[in-house]
This record gives structure tokens, sequence and C-alpha cells, in this order.
């Protein structure tokens, strides 16, 4: 197996045993032995480092000037937290005084400088390093995992993410709504929820085509998000079907965030001349904390409110393009 294919923790483990075995050896032997370790730390394409007891930096591979972009020169000899993400030094230094009581870590995250000024997100290992059984040095290895972190970022977005709005879709809002269910059990303050379909989508489709479908749904999501907050579990959890949870309303305040969709839905109508007018019809429904019932049962219960505003379609609302209890 070549360095470069061995993982952090083998790596790491060799080089701790052989510096011990060069320790021990005859001149001659340390010599060769020193040349071994050294053509392995200089050939490795991660960077591998070595602190002192007090944090300083003692030691650099050549591969820290290629993966930061930074110079090891100006980094030898200085605070190693220097290099580390101001938000992130707390950790790093608990990390670090594990290390130094003994404790061999690895695959723990911290950003990192780089050349740019701006940080890049680096996996290290860091592992004690003794003599007759006190610590005396620190030797560690850190890998550059920026872009396998921000394409893990993107899948999750992805898994998240309904492709056509942009909204959450249904894994993502039930990840959030049951985080927040939760956190309105311990609060013991309410929920509401509203929920929604585009009237007539089918006909729409049937009639001038899926691209205009897609554009009735585009454009519902655009009136939701410019009307609710980022704060707001906004989704798309089926063809027709829109989910609003409005964080921290309370129920004086849930019929004005409805109207004010319903403002904002009547403009859209006024100001696009289309064959047919953009309608959504929505249910509410409330979570009490206590008498708690699952996140299934809220959208069922605001499900059954929508359908009996569609039967009914109370008279004060009969021009409104959305119709609520």
């Amino acid at each position: 197996m070549s360095d470069k294919k061995k993982t952090k923790d083998q790596l790491i483990r060799e080089l701790t045993a052989l510096r011990r075995e060069i320790t021990g050896l005859k001149a001659s032997e340390r010599l060769r032995s020193e040349q071994f370790y050294h053509s392995i730390v200089e050939n490795v394409a991660d960077v591998i480092y070595v602190l002192s007891t007090d944090g300083t930096i003692n030691s650099l591979n050549p591969a820290f000037d290629n993966v930061t972009g930074l110079s090891r020169s100006e980094w030898i000899g200085m605070n190693f937290s220097h290099i580390i993400h101001p938000d992130d030094r707390a950790f790093a230094l608990e990390q670090f005084q594990r290390v130094l009581q003994g404790e061999t870590l690895s695959k723990f995250q911290l950003r990192t400088l780089s050349k740019s000024g701006d940080y890049m997100i680096a996996e290290f290992t860091a592992a004690p390093q003794l003599h007759e059984g006190t610590v005396v040095s620190v030797l560690g290895i850190a890998r550059d995992i920026t872009e396998h972190k921000e394409m893990e970022e993107k899948l999750r977005a992805l898994s998240l993410t309904d492709e056509l709005t942009g909204l959450y879709n249904l894994r993502g809002f039930f990840t959030f709504a049951e985080q927040l269910l939760k956190l309105a059990n311990r609060q013991k303050k309410g929920i509401f929820m509203l929920y929604g379909d585009v009237d007539n989508l089918k006909v729409i489709n049937d009639t001038l085509g899926h691209r205009e479908g897609d554009s009735a749904l585009i454009d519902t999501a655009a009136l939701l998000k410019t009307t609710y907050r980022e704060s707001d579990i906004i989704a798309r959890i089926g063809g027709d079907e829109f989910v609003v949870v409005p964080v921290g309303i309370d129920g004086d305040n849930i019929g004005t965030i409805a109207n004010r969709f319903l403002r904002n839905l009547e403009d859209h109508a006024a100001k696009n001349n289309r064959s047919y007018r953009l309608s959504v019809s929505i249910g509410i429904s409330h979570y009490d904390p206590q008498n708690p019932c699952s996140v299934d049962q809220l959208i069922a219960d605001a499900d059954t409110m929508m359908y009996e505003q569609k039967r009914m379609r109370r008279n004060s609302w009969s021009t409104s393009l959305l119709h609520f209890r």
C-alpha cells in the first residue's frame, strides 16, 4: 500500500512507532531511520505537523504550503491557534488538552486559514509523543476536506429541496417540522400550520400544458417566499400541495399572515394577464403541546379544513383567490 493510500490513522501510528524506534537506535542506524522518516513526511500529500506542549508549531511538511497556500516558514514558531478560525479555537484547545493527557484523537474537524484569507475545512488526527512516559509533543495529520463537505451540503440540500420550486420537499418539511414540534413541547407554546393546494391545477395541465402548470406552482412558491420569512418552514409536499409553518405566530396573528398571502395572491393575479386566475385554497391546523399530535395529524386536520373551505366558500371571501376559516 502506498503512503498516499494509507488512512491518516494508519500513517500516524506508523510515524509514531518509527519515531520511538529511532530514539533507541545507535547513531548510524538513527541517521538511516531519520532519513527514511523524513522521506515519508516530505512526500505525503496531507499536512503533517508537530506541536510543542505549549501549542507552538515545531514542524510542518511541504504539503502545508500546497494545501493551504501559506508558507510553512512563516508559521513554524507560531501558536497553532492563530491558524484556526476564531469560532473553532475553544474546541481546538479542548482537543489539544486531551492529547496532552495521553489520548489519540482522529477525525475531528476545524476551519483553518488559507492563502485567500478564507477558511477551509480540515479533518485532523493528533497523537501524543512520549518520552519516558511523559508527553513531549503532539504529532498530527490534517487533510483538506472542504470540497467534500461542500458536496455533502449540496447533496443534503438536494435531498431536502423540491427541484421545481426551491422550497423544502416532503422530507425536508418533516425534518424541520418535527424539530419544531419538539421545541414547542419544551417551551409549551402552540404552533400553527397552513396547508393549501393550487386550485384546478389538473385543469391547467390538461388544457394549457404541464409547462403552464409548472409556472403556476413556481409562482405560488415565489409568493409564499415573498410573504413569509426565511425562518418560517415553507414546503411543497405534493404535486399541488404546499405547507407553511410560520414560526412564533400565535392565534391573534394567524389570520393576519393568511390575509397577507391573500393580498399578494390578488396582486399577482391583477398584474398577470393569463387565461386563468391563480387560486389557492388553504386550511389551518394548530398544534397544542398540552394535547400533542403528529405532523401527519396536523396535515390531516388542515387538509380537512381546506376541503371544507372549497365547499363552503364563505360569502365574505367570495371574490378572493384564497379561502380560509
